[in-house]
């Protein structure tokens, strides 16, 4: 969430800001370095936790080290547990060794991406082998939750950075943020939500699925603490904003967009979860003509039907009130 959204939201919507209103952004990019250097470093721990979380169903029983080293080295596991360390290296290389911002927040937004592709490589999506749609919409909507949760991210210590600095202005300047960030917000909520629901839709065969196993209640769990968090952002975008006339006022947002942040962060570990649960898939055996058997997933196709028409009405409702408001976005910079 961090490696992707925190320099996505930081190039796209804080240092501009801070760059208009004549702020000082050295502080911000301090401790955004530092908080990247700790993301890649977790990075290289959850890498290898995340291997032994998917390792350890299997009770494989290697007797010795060289065929242990086999088993990485020709598994799809292994391969992407090695690929995640060298990118979690290369963001910290970059971190390192990069002069520019630009050059180091590039660096760590593309060893995040790359590191949520592995993670969809070796997904629920991917080893069901339903085609490439299943595995898009997985990537997509990692993409999308790390575009919100790290945007918040960045949003949260460019605030703490102006009420910490008491820069002139604080007021102005925290409304400016909201407004540049509604956009990316919305793209993140959006596009998380109508692939979550779409996922939901391979994963889960029917009603009784989503409500009775563990799977099922881990989604019903994600959707609460996601449906909290957007209801706080809607605070922000057309309450707080409205009201904000103080540094109090700052401080308080600063607060409750804390609380969102949280929440977000609880919609990951419902995630996490979710990659170590098994989907509830209803399976028969099908006697085929030629004496051989066929296993079958049984779904409800008007249960799969209703998420798929809520996934496009999401994504549609979405691409709509992105465009609205990069639109009064650029109609507010015109004048």
């Amino acid at each position: 969430m961090l490696m992707v959204g925190l320099p996505i939201g930081l190039a796209g919507v804080v240092l501009p800001v801070f760059r208009r209103h004549a702020a000082d952004t050295q502080p911000v990019l301090a401790f955004a370095r530092r908080g990247l250097v700790v993301a890649s470093l977790v990075m290289l721990t959850g890498a290898t936790v995340f291997f032994v979380a998917q390792v350890a169903p299997l009770e494989l029983e290697f007797s010795s080290v060289e065929e242990w080293i086999e088993f990485v080295r020709r598994s799809l596991l292994g391969q992407m547990w090695l690929v995640r360390l060298v990118l979690g290296l290369i963001a910290l290389l970059a971190l390192k060794l990069a002069v520019s911002p630009a050059a180091w927040l590039a660096g760590c937004a593309l060893a995040g991406l790359a590191a949520q592709a592995t993670i969809t490589r070796t997904s629920h999506s991917a080893a069901m082998g339903e085609g490439w749609m299943p595995v898009a919409a997985d990537f997509a909507h990692l993409f999308a939750g790390a575009l919100w949760g790290g945007g918040l991210a960045a949003l949260l210590l460019a605030v703490r950075c102006v009420l910490r600095n008491q820069v002139r202005g604080s007021v102005e300047l925290a409304r400016a943020l909201i407004r540049r960030f509604s956009p990316l917000g919305i793209a993140g909520v959006a596009l998380a939500a109508g692939t979550g629901i779409a996922l939901s839709s391979v994963h889960v065969s029917d009603a009784d699925a989503l409500r009775n196993s563990d799977y099922g209640r881990l989604i019903l769990l994600k959707i609460v603490l996601a449906a909290g968090a957007i209801a706080l952002a809607a605070l922000h975008k057309f309450v707080t904003q409205r009201r904000m006339r103080s540094p109090g006022d700052v401080r308080r947002f600063s607060r409750t967009l804390l609380a969102e942040a949280i929440l977000v962060v609880g919609v990951f570990a419902g995630a996490a979860l979710l990659a170590s649960t098994s989907p509830p898939h209803h399976m028969v055996t099908h006697q085929m003509p030629d004496g051989s058997t066929h296993m079958m997933v049984m779904t409800d196709p008007d249960f799969q039907r209703a998420l798929q028409i809520a996934a496009l009405a999401i994504l549609a409702a979405g691409a709509i009130a992105f465009a609205l408001e990069w639109h009064e976005r650029l109609k507010s910079q015109a004048r």
